[in-house]
């Protein structure tokens, strides 16, 4: 299918890489998660860009701190501590499918890529856009639908695909294009998404919109009115939790942000700005 791309194998360079270990493999998702939710608004010591494969894992703490909750914090009255870090968009934005099939989307085809967009080969978005392509490359677990998305089109088809409907809509977090600071939020509404499995999508750092989607099985999704207990910031976010993390990677940061460990209860997220989950169409929403 046109717009579902896929690199052909790892990058060269020393990057640090997920291992291909089952257990490893179960958090890909999450990995997904923390490498899009990476912006210019991270609290690092040093403000210049920095290489994928020279993670400040100071910083992706920080983000998992404010990112990761329990779902029994999901309920009204409850109290959910979150970030909301400034929306990093892509340069060039969202391109019409036919420009984005016309550009080469591949590892191997990275140099052609670089000068077909005017990137430096040794730059740091040189290094960002290899990092993309690699997780774009990385094969799907077993029972797992996943690809790239470079176009609105892609998107679409993929997540119908995966979905196996026609009938889908996408959900979102209504948050503040901004951010917003690391703060406690009081849990205001709730409502139930009905269903189990779902479709991710998290934008990656590239020169135009590149998202990354796989389905979410054994997930249960909720939209979660929030207002802020220091700012009064009202905003709804797309939550996701994540029933089984039996077979995750123990050191993950969401158990350490947590306390928790694999299999021992759900762990949620919200989706960050410009990030979408889709669900069947006929699924309802109520309200608790």
């Amino acid at each position: 299918m046109w717009g579902l791309r896929s690199s052909s194998r790892p990058t060269k360079h020393s990057s640090p890489r997920p291992s291909k270990d089952d257990t490893v493999a179960e958090a890909y998702s999450l990995t997904w998660l923390m490498w899009g939710l990476r912006s210019p608004s991270r609290p690092t010591k040093d403000s210049s860009p920095m290489p994928p494969h020279v993670r400040d894992h100071s910083t992706d703490e920080y983000l998992a701190q404010g990112l990761f909750f329990r779902e029994e914090a999901v309920q009204v009255g409850k109290t959910i501590t979150l970030y909301f870090p400034l929306a990093a968009s892509a340069p060039l934005g969202l391109l019409p499918r036919h420009v984005a099939d016309s550009i080469p989307f591949s590892t191997s085809s990275l140099p052609s890529a670089l000068a077909r967009l005017g990137v430096a080969r040794n730059s740091v978005q040189a290094a960002n856009m290899e990092e993309t392509l690699y997780m774009c490359g990385l094969p799907p677990k077993a029972g797992e639908a996943k690809f790239c998305a470079t176009s609105l089109e892609a998107l679409v088809e993929g997540s119908m695909a995966a979905l196996g409907t026609r009938n889908i809509r996408p959900m979102t977090s209504d948050l503040p294009r901004s951010g917003a600071p690391k703060q406690p939020y009081t849990v205001r509404a709730v409502h139930p998404v009905d269903g189990s499995s779902f479709v991710s999508c998290h934008d990656h750092n590239y020169p135009y919109t590149v998202y990354m989607c796989h389905n979410t099985p054994a997930t249960r999704a909720y939209m979660v009115e929030l207002e802020g207990a220091g700012s009064g910031l009202v905003v709804t976010v797309a939550a996701i939790c994540h029933t089984d993390t039996s077979h995750w990677d123990a050191e993950h940061f969401s158990f350490k942000v947590l306390g928790t460990k694999p299999g021992a209860g759900p762990i949620c997220h919200y989706l960050p700005y410009g990030h979408n989950v889709w669900v069947k169409k006929e699924a309802n929403r109520s309200s608790s």
